[in-house]
């Protein structure tokens, strides 16, 4: 009932007016935008991207025309309307070079960069997972596991992002982060979606608008619920999208998080703890109904920023693991997530992050945060040196974590960016000593 309270405190309080200056989050499919992509893969590429990671299922062949040559994209399975047509590369050597708006293997190798600046050139952006503060209950992210203080997780991870930021900023790096306060990004609040909302529901339960059950407590909660969905799963998220295509096309996105299992919303604890690290894919089979959601996952399998991820994600797996040696998340033969190479802790899967952020993306959730473990290291905040709790003595969790997660993007990117030492320029000692005194 408190969270209800709340809840309604703010819808009432809440503005509808969308802000003018911020950019639109992509509503439609936008196939002229592939157009870049003509002749920049080989059929066979494209059929092991899409078959291997993108949609192992292989249900949206029902959308496609795959012939030698090209493959056509349709809107329809019935194949009556065609959105788009890609050309295929003859074969490797006649793969056409496509501007992306990230830097690929081989332009970041041409940035030859000293040793102690790896990260020079690269632009990055930090997106630390949700919302905090007072929004927090409304996400559903706001709990309390047994003795410890109420954690949000939105806090949390944004701490860990701002503790990352200068070491990241020092290693030479451009780094953008989607949200510097607690506060959501996007200017629309749960009131906006009220309407569409009750529409819909009403629909669904085949209720017109002066029947009595369309008034009923039970109903209107429902409602609100999905108000609040649309407002932090799909509102935010868009937009944090629409600033980053339109203010900072990165080299990398970041999406730093805190992980839990299902029975984390009541604030059952677990004994079990584990962390996975997720790149977009893995598109499931009724998902592919959804043209929107077709058009992110070409989108992605043709930007072709796997490799990269791959290599940021079993980065981050051997920095992580030296924090906590703990056990990779369970997966069985599920629809929804796939692995995409020999890390047991890498997969792919479909989220409305990596899907609709353009460039390379990774999303790090380790951690379970309803375990003894991480609830009271995550309660006890960020501190300097060693605290002796009940689980041991501990530096703090959010700077080990901060730590891990730019020690893999400075690791990751060294192997391609840093020059060979015979080809370094003399350091310049003239203008090193002038920067002592």
């Amino acid at each position: 009932m408190r969270r209800f309270v709340l809840l309604v405190s703010l819808l009432l309080a809440a503005g509808t007016v969308r802000a003018a200056e911020l950019p639109e989050p992509i509503a439609k499919p936008d196939w002229p935008s592939l157009e870049k992509y003509q002749r920049s893969i080989t059929r066979r590429e494209f059929c092991r991207l899409l078959d291997k990671v993108y949609n192992p299922s292989k249900t949206v062949r029902r959308y496609l025309n795959l012939a030698d040559e090209f493959v056509e994209f349709f809107t329809d399975e019935e194949k009556a309307q065609l959105d788009f047509t890609l050309h295929f590369a003859a074969s490797d050597a006649k793969v056409r070079p496509v501007h992306r708006t990230f830097k690929t293997v081989s332009e970041l190798k041409e940035l030859r960069n000293p040793p102690e600046a790896p990260l020079r050139g690269v632009r990055l952006v930090l997106d630390p997972g949700h919302i905090g503060g007072k929004w927090a209950d409304i996400e559903e992210r706001s709990v309390v596991w047994g003795n410890h203080p109420r954690i949000r997780e939105g806090d949390m991870n944004l701490l860990v992002a701002k503790l990352a930021r200068p070491r990241l900023a020092a290693a030479g790096a451009e780094v953008h982060m989607t949200h510097e306060t607690p506060d959501p990004v996007t200017p629309l609040r749960p009131k906006d979606f009220l309407e569409e909302t009750r529409r819909a529901v009403l629909a669904e339960k085949g209720l017109a608008e002066d029947d009595p059950a369309s008034r009923r407590e039970s109903l209107r909660r429902i409602i609100l619920w999905r108000a609040e969905l649309a407002f932090y799963r799909k509102a935010e998220i868009s937009q944090r999208a629409a600033n980053i295509r339109a203010w900072y096309p990165p080299d990398f996105n970041i999406c730093n998080h805190f992980n839990a299992t299902e029975y984390s919303g009541s604030g059952q604890m677990v004994n079990d703890n584990r962390m996975v690290f997720l790149i977009n894919g893995c598109y499931g089979p009724d998902e592919m109904d959804n043209p929107l959601t077709r058009f992110f996952m070409f989108s992605k399998l043709l930007e072709q920023s796997l490799s990269i991820e791959m290599a940021v994600g079993d980065a981050i797996t051997r920095h992580m693991l030296k924090i906590a040696n703990l056990p990779p998340a369970k997966y069985g033969r599920e629809k929804y997530q796939c692995r995409v190479n020999d890390n047991p802790y890498l997969y792919a899967r479909n989220l409305a992050v990596s899907r609709q952020y353009p460039g390379p993306c990774l999303i790090l959730e380790p951690f379970y945060m309803n375990t003894s473990w991480t609830a009271e290291r995550l309660a006890a905040g960020d501190y300097d040196g060693v605290r002796q709790l009940s689980c041991g003595p501990h530096r703090s969790l959010l700077r080990e974590y901060a730590e891990a997660l730019a020690g893999a993007l400075i690791e990751a990117y060294a192997q391609w960016t840093v020059a060979p030492k015979s080809s370094q320029p003399a350091p310049d000692t003239g203008a090193a000593a002038a920067a002592v005194r």
